[in-house]
């Protein structure tokens, strides 16, 4: 399992370390506990194909037993459609695979109200196998304003087209 947080804290010194200062806590709200977008209410998602029994918006969901899984084998497209333009402060994805090993691969595009294209966020590829490496979690921290459209590509397995594409969970905040 690996996670990516992105660039360090601002206020850091090259090489340096930044002070600690405790701070009384007056909820139980951690210090970092992101504030997730309800996808399922503040957009249209579409994929370019879905299992009926694991449909796109299961991964949008809390529920943690639920995931997307695409009907057809191959490269997927997941689209994100929001009602209004959101400033997009961090994504997270979590990728499971039990079964197979193969080398995954995703890519996220984003675009901005009045139709602008601002391209790749990421293009990350991983490795799977069912005696080791099972999950994925892919957590970023961008700075995106006005998104009004979120493409997320899946290439299930760069070496067979034949793969299933699966998303397990994916959180915008």
């Amino acid at each position: 399992m690996r996670s990516h947080a992105g660039p360090p804290v601002i206020g850091a010194k090259a090489g340096g370390v930044v002070p600690r200062k405790a701070v009384k806590r007056t909820n139980s709200v951690q210090p970092d506990a992101p504030t997730w977008l309800d996808l399922r209410s503040l957009a249209h998602a579409r994929a370019s194909s879905e299992d009926h029994m694991h449909r796109i918006d299961h991964a949008l969901s809390a529920d943690t037993q639920a995931h997307w899984r695409a009907a057809e084998p191959g490269e997927q497209v997941i689209e994100l459609h929001f009602r209004q333009p959101h400033h997009l402060r961090r994504i997270r994805l979590v990728f499971v695979e039990k079964v197979a090993g193969r080398t995954q691969q995703f890519t996220i595009r984003w675009s901005a109200r009045r139709g602008e294209v601002h391209g790749e966020v990421v293009r990350q590829q991983f490795n799977f196998s069912p005696s080791g490496a099972t999950c994925e979690i892919e957590d970023y921290r961008v700075d995106l304003p006005d998104v009004e459209r979120l493409e997320i590509r899946v290439v299930p397995d760069i070496g067979d087209p034949r793969a299933f594409a699966s998303l397990t969970h994916l959180q915008l905040g």
